[in-house]
């Protein structure tokens, strides 16, 4: 049984002696085995935070205010934008996907949910570039994306993750956290499969991660992130992400969706196609539709 789905304070009694055992420094590859797919890694933090910082309205670190990734698009920011190498080591089933996913690309080939308006899902939300905002609560912190209004809920009020029996992958995972102090360490399981961007390798249903997220100053908020995948990872993958505070005057995160006007679709041999003006199935993006508009004769198709 997953420790994690049991009472917290019970997971975390009966691991002591684990940890205990666990060598100060290892390798890679040992941090791999003695954390088990994260679990031990999140368990271990908290034991050392002494079971947590119990959070009162008072002492919640203020996070308000809109804030942007810094960075590019690669899930590790030190990779320059659209550079198609990556600092995860992935498995050999994998690194094969990633392989034909980038020659693929070359020929034009690619497709990508969100161009279906589909959400970026975790723990691809940390990459995507548009405008977040955070709502801090004593029981609970969400993460907010203005792409496709995908919100994260953490739960910070003691609670285990969903029992095994009752889990199934979902876009944000199921995310479970405690405060350490004016540090958020949040654990997520139970994720959909996805990629880490457009370029950038797949991730299983079995990915798991473990975040220590903290504001270091006025303007930077830091997410430590280490993930873990026993399909598509030979070892925990660590990067560090920051958000930056944008200070643009009366700026705010809107709703919207991009299915109401989307004119992207994916032909037969996986390319993604824009459907243009005068085509079956086009959306007028000045019109809220539910469907294409009508089908337009030949002679007006281009």
């Amino acid at each position: 049984m997953n420790a994690l789905r049991a009472h917290p304070a019970v997971a975390a009694a009966a691991l002591v002696a684990a940890w205990i055992s666990v060598p100060a420094i290892v390798s890679a590859q040992e941090y791999a085995k003695w954390y088990q797919q994260s679990e031990r890694h999140f368990l271990e933090l908290k034991q050392k935070a002494g079971g947590g910082t119990k959070m009162t309205w008072d002492k919640l670190p203020d996070w308000t205010g809109i804030w942007a990734r810094e960075g590019g698009t690669r899930f590790d920011p030190k990779v320059p934008n659209y550079d198609p190498k990556t600092t995860a080591k992935l498995t050999p089933a994998y690194q094969a996907k990633f392989d034909k996913k980038l020659a693929d690309q070359k020929k034009g080939v690619e497709w990508d949910s969100l161009s279906y308006c589909l959400p970026a899902g975790f723990p691809r939300w940390l990459t995507e570039p548009f405008l977040r905002e955070f709502i801090v609560r004593p029981e609970e912190v969400w993460g907010i994306n203005e792409q496709q209004s995908e919100a994260r809920r953490i739960y910070t009020d003691g609670r285990g993750h969903v029992p095994e029996d009752e889990a199934y992958p979902l876009w944000e995972g199921d995310s479970i956290g405690f405060w350490d102090g004016d540090t958020l360490v949040v654990h997520t399981i139970n994720n959909k499969e996805g990629q880490y961007n457009r370029g950038q390798p797949d991730y299983s249903d079995k990915v798991s991660v473990v975040e220590k997220i903290r504001k270091v100053n006025a303007n930077t908020i830091e997410d430590d992130i280490t993930v873990y995948d026993p399909l598509s990872l030979v070892e925990p993958w660590h990067v560090v992400n920051r958000f930056v505070r944008v200070t643009t005057p009366n700026l705010r995160i809107n709703m919207w969706s991009c299915e109401e006007n989307n004119n992207v679709v994916k032909t037969p041999d996986g390319v993604t196609q824009f459907i243009l003006k005068g085509e079956q199935g086009y959306r007028d993006p000045n019109k809220l539709i539910s469907g294409p508009d009508e089908p337009q004769t030949p002679k007006e198709k281009r």
